[in-house]
């Protein structure tokens, strides 16, 4: 019977017996999509596979979530973050938790440069404190993510502004709590090929096309291999 990470010896991986269990949290950016081949939870277990290791990704991303609580903020009527993070993180037992809100908590909706966000700097930094400390109570391996940019014309430039604000507070927090920290906002500011910015990784200036997708996976198996090697 495969067995969860959580006890293992390290070299556990050798036979197979020993299964990584990762929940990967979040909004759109996270979950399945219909446009995109694969989105990067979909793609975490091969690149594990090809390191050694087993891997089961529960994807847990729902469309429009912000970090909060739908009574926080209504626009969007889903589950949000922290009305399902029993339900869709914890009750899973996840040895890695990958967390990645911050598109829908920092968008504003009335377009306004001085606008509201949906959810405030300030409870959306509250909200991922209550989700790491809720996670390592479990000794849940935390990784935090960064919201990847977004792009004009689709988006104005003032709600990327916004948006890198909440990046800032995921840094932030990687650093107090000591947790892992895919910075996909850094990632695809940095990103060049063939003269093109990250705008060429972008659907539909939000959402990460399939060449997104990879880099966010990637870039999240440097993270997910710290954690493994630290432990085991």
């Amino acid at each position: 019977m495969e067995r969860s990470l959580s006890g293992q010896k390290k070299g556990g991986f050798e036979n197979d017996t020993a299964v990584l269990k990762i929940v990967a949290f979040g909004n759109s950016i996270t979950a399945v999509r219909s446009d995109v081949q694969r989105v990067f939870a979909q793609r975490l277990p091969g690149l594990l596979r090809n390191r050694g290791i087993s891997a089961v990704v529960v994807n847990s991303g729902i469309g429009g979530s912000h970090s909060g609580r739908l009574m926080d903020n209504d626009k969007i009527k889903v589950n949000h973050g922290l009305d399902r993070l029993t339900s869709d993180v914890l009750r899973h037992n996840p040895d890695i938790v990958i967390i990645g809100f911050g598109h829908n908590d920092a968008y504003i909706d009335d377009n306004q440069p001085n606008g509201k966000s949906r959810i405030s700097l300030d409870a959306f930094r509250s909200n991922l404190i209550y989700m790491i400390t809720e996670l390592q109570k479990k000794e849940s391996k935390i990784i935090l993510v960064t919201p990847s940019p977004i792009a004009r014309p689709q988006r104005p430039s003032f709600q990327n502004s916004r948006l890198s604000k909440y990046a800032e507070v995921v840094r932030s927090l990687a650093v107090e709590y000591e947790v892992g920290l895919a910075d996909n906002n850094k990632l695809f500011l940095e990103y060049r090929k063939n003269g093109e910015n990250y705008t060429g990784l972008l659907t539909d200036g939000v959402h990460p096309n399939d060449d997104g997708h990879q880099m966010i996976a990637e870039n999240l198996i440097i993270e997910i291999m710290k954690i493994v090697e630290d432990k085991y």
